[in-house]
């Protein structure tokens, strides 16, 4: 497991890059999980994601969030095995 530690220096936490993001919800797509885990953990990517948008909302950081964010809504709304 990798750990990221804050510099004194940093003001802001840590957060995971909106490609990382996306490779994460990109294997959540592909685990085969029961639906009620499958959207818990969907509901835990979105509200990092989600979190990771309003703390960058002032920069262009932020569109590629909310990109990410559509894109999220778009595939799992649509997804055969969660209708």
């Amino acid at each position: 497991m990798k750990y990221r530690y804050l510099s004194r220096r940093s003001c802001y936490p840590l957060r995971r890059s909106a490609e990382e993001l996306s490779f994460a919800f990109s294997v959540l797509l592909t685990q085969p999980l029961s639906r009620p885990e499958a959207a818990a953990r969907f509901e835990t990517l979105w509200n990092e994601v989600n979190d990771a948008a309003q703390s960058c909302v002032d920069s262009d950081a932020a569109f590629s969030y909310i990109a990410l964010l559509h894109r999220m809504d778009q595939r799992w709304r649509f997804l055969p095995s969660m209708n």
